[in-house]
């Protein structure tokens, strides 16, 4: 998910109760629910597809962020308190951040874009696609969760933890129905496309009984659309046919490092040809049509090394 989802979960989160645990404690879920998004930088390094979702995001790097954001904050309790006021424990803070943590990588999971769990020990892709990348109706459950609770607090009112566990146990009910109608979409899809090698059945923008469709024949991709409401239809948008030079630039791809490193990310790569200096742009259906070069593509020499 992106940036925004995952302070709104913090922050919904602190006001469920978990600041009773000690002082510091929104900062700390806040801070905790992005700590793996500091591998944002890998974009400025032109890095991105190579470590994003990666080193940071993986369980081993899970086990460690908990102990570096308790330590941070702590360390700057110690120079913001003042005199008389309740200093921030170690322990409660070292709670927090793991909850924080660990909410993170289910939210990024979540999507279409994927999760790599086991990096740096073993490469490899998860996908969700339960939620859209960006989810208005998880901004608005958490985010109301978090304002209300905290006007309830401002204001005096009894019990105001109640309306963000009512946020909280709402988000995670969408969650749970986004989950049932992706799978109600696979099932719908998977009697419409048959067998195929790899069926991704994902969620869109806003509409949460409409999912994309991507199914991959191996010389071929099919692009299309469920819609569940009022009963679930299949539609066939259209299809790509992989080039029959898309073998010789998967190789010559996989001879550079930008290249390896988006043939890792890609999951439906398709290739075509730009119709000078044997040059081809590979792309990944998930996010690029391939008529213009974008982060989801990449463009190599299908020549390359004598190809």
């Amino acid at each position: 998910m992106d940036p925004i989802c995952h302070t709104l979960a913090g922050g919904a989160l602190a006001q469920t109760g978990l600041r009773s645990l000690t002082t510091r404690a929104t900062i700390t879920l806040v801070l905790a629910a992005n700590i793996p998004d500091i591998d944002i930088i890998a974009a400025f390094l032109g890095r991105n597809l190579e470590l994003r979702r990666g080193l940071t995001h993986g369980v081993p790097a899970l086990l460690i962020w908990p102990f570096i954001v308790a330590a941070l904050i702590l360390l700057y309790d110690r120079w913001r308190a003042k005199p008389g006021e309740d200093r921030a424990s170690y322990r409660g803070l070292l709670i927090l951040a793991a909850i924080g943590t660990v909410s993170h990588p289910f939210l990024d999971f979540l999507n279409s874009y994927g999760m790599r769990w086991l990096m740096p020990i073993v490469n490899r892709w998860y996908y969700g696609d339960t939620l859209f990348i960006i989810d208005i109706w998880m901004y608005l459950i958490l985010g109301s969760g978090w304002w209300l609770a905290s006007r309830a607090r401002r204001k005096g009112l009894p019990r105001p933890a109640r309306v963000a566990h009512r946020a909280v146990g709402a988000a995670a009910l969408y969650i749970a129905l986004m989950s049932g109608t992706t799978w109600i979409g696979r099932r719908a899809a998977r009697a419409e496309f048959g067998e195929t090698r790899r069926l991704m059945v994902a969620a869109v923008p806003i509409n949460p009984f409409v999912k994309q469709v991507i199914a991959d024949y191996g010389d071929r991709l099919v692009v299309g659309t469920v819609r569940l409401l009022p009963t679930p239809t299949v539609q066939r948008d259209r299809e790509v046919v992989r080039d029959p030079l898309f073998p010789a630039a998967i190789l010559a791809a996989a001879r550079t490092r930008e290249g390896r490193a988006f043939l890792s990310w890609a999951r439906f790569p398709a290739a075509v040809s730009l119709g000078a200096d044997d040059q081809v742009r590979i792309y990944d259906l998930r996010y690029s049509d391939g008529a213009e070069p974008s982060w989801a593509s990449v463009t190599v020499q299908w020549s390359l090394g004598g190809i």
